[in-house]
């Protein structure tokens, strides 16, 4: 009987549910900058300035969402570094303009109450029913301002 509770929580713990992915979960302010770079739309930057939230998944070992609801993007545990998971996106809208960004890589690192939140993909704009390509990278922190 021992064995079989030892080793449910050894299973629990590895994939990210125990201590290791506990560590992540919270609410994060997300500032940085989104560089750019679209065919025929030119290179902009941006200022990231966001709110995520960080929670347990469920095919994954993590879920950030944005605060509105335009990024959903899933994330496994590799020992201190939550790794984004390939092909997760965010969409929205601004000027008329709709960006799609799809990653490529991208990790969230923490160390105490802050760390980091870096990504990289490719971003398709769609404006007067035209398709523009391109590819992005984003260089952010966050700062944990709740649970």
């Amino acid at each position: 009987m021992k064995r079989l509770c030892v080793v449910p929580l050894f299973l629990f713990t590895t994939l990210g549910c125990g201590s290791a992915g506990q560590r992540f979960l919270g609410l994060y302010a997300v500032t940085g900058t989104a560089h750019y770079s679209i065919q025929e739309l030119g290179n902009p930057s941006s200022q990231v300035s966001d709110t995520f939230r960080v929670s347990e998944g469920t095919t994954a070992d993590l879920v950030l969402t944005d605060s509105a609801g335009r990024c959903f993007l899933l994330a496994d545990i590799e020992g201190e570094v939550a790794r984004l998971e390939r092909g997760t996106s965010c969409t929205w809208s601004d000027n008329g303009i709709t960006f799609t960004l799809t990653l490529t890589h991208g990790t969230v690192s923490l160390s105490g109450e802050s760390g980091r939140f870096d990504m990289a993909g490719t971003v398709t704009a769609t404006a007067r029913g035209k398709m523009y390509p391109g590819s992005f990278f984003q260089n952010a922190t966050l700062t944990r301002v709740g649970e």
